[in-house]
């Protein structure tokens, strides 16, 4: 059995995580046309990622001519990002943010500027969550929920807007206090209409408004990491101690929960709160929790660089599994390496 606490396994750990960063960038810049164009595109908006990871990885022309393409084929006039290509209208405020934030990074202010000024529609003024899905005709659905409303904080640091990232903050925490089943079941949606947390839905539902931590299934493992890595993000800009308290106890769910989780690829983002926490805290557990992950991504690694988890895996879905991949390991390499 591996041990993930001592400074030898993180730069082992390290280590690991390099390579695979690299070979996940090869394979994600070898989808890259010299325009900019991602395939395929009859699958959607599924390369929303690649500026921030193609900036990351040290590709800098192709993450702006990827930028340079969107700007020509999908930013519309108010800041969305469609015009025909799109397809996907779930996680719709989330995918936008995503790219808002990789834009930023490549220095395409246009494009995050304008796009976080179409997001923030989609924010809602009482609860300071966003709403999850778009239809095309422009109207919002009712569910908001953690990850989601995380992806879109995050963006609202990158380009100062503290008072939105607050509300994000409220809405974690008036989440948090409305559990009644923990730590067995975290339930992480919210109902934009009825103003409270959904604990009530069709049995075949639940993969998007329940984890039941001891649960050895597919599952949103996201929610602890995510929430912890946003949480301690805007602690980085505003040194709240209630900000850091929740990110521990968002990220204690994630640490405690079963073992099994690591089966699924959901788990990733739980690397993610642990490394932040790590590099906020310098408290070791954090590191070793953030270690066992990065040797979870490079054991998951295939041998091309991308990674699959799915049965039937089509060439879109990796490439948006892997560009997420590639993302989360620079994390940790910075992270693991921002104490000695």
């Amino acid at each position: 059995m591996r041990h993930f606490g001592t400074s030898s396994d993180r730069r082992t750990a390290i280590k690991r995580l390099r390579q695979a960063k690299r070979l996940g960038a090869e394979w994600l810049l070898a989808r890259v046309d010299p325009d900019g164009r991602v395939g395929p595109l009859d699958e959607g908006f599924r390369f929303y990622r690649l500026p921030w990871t193609l900036t990351v990885s040290g590709h800098t022309q192709a993450a702006t001519a990827v930028c340079g393409w969107i700007r020509e084929h999908m930013l519309t006039s108010d800041g969305d990002f469609d015009r025909g290509h799109r397809k996907l209208y779930d996680a719709y405020a989330y995918r936008n943010a995503t790219l808002i934030y990789g834009a930023h990074m490549a220095r395409q202010f246009d494009l995050s500027s304008r796009g976080l000024a179409f997001i923030l529609t989609m924010q809602d003024q009482h609860s300071g969550g966003f709403a999850n899905d778009r239809a095309p005709d422009g109207t919002l659905g009712d569910v908001m929920d953690l990850p989601y409303t995380c992806g879109c904080g995050l963006a609202c640091l990158a380009l100062g807007r503290l008072d939105e990232a607050r509300r994000v903050y409220r809405f974690l925490e008036r989440v948090w206090n409305a559990q009644t089943e923990m730590p067995e079941r975290m339930y992480y949606s919210f109902s934009r209409g009825r103003q409270s947390v959904i604990t009530s839905y069709d049995n075949s539902d639940q993969f998007w408004h329940v984890v039941e931590s001891q649960e050895p299934r597919a599952q949103r493992w996201t929610v602890g990491g995510l929430s912890a890595a946003f949480l301690c993000r805007l602690y980085m800009v505003d040194p709240n101690p209630a900000y850091l308290s929740l990110a521990r106890d968002f990220q204690q769910f994630s640490i405690q929960s079963t073992p099994r989780q690591f089966e699924f690829p959901q788990v990733c983002k739980s690397g993610w709160g642990a490394s932040l926490l790590y590099q906020v805290t310098g408290e070791e557990p954090y590191a070793a929790w953030a270690a066992r992950l990065a040797h979870w991504f490079a054991d998951t690694q295939a041998a091309d660089g991308s990674w699959v988890f799915d049965v039937d895996p089509t060439e879109g879905r990796t490439l948006e599994l892997t560009a997420e991949f590639v993302a989360h390991v620079d994390t940790i390499i910075g992270c693991l390496a921002s104490r000695p």
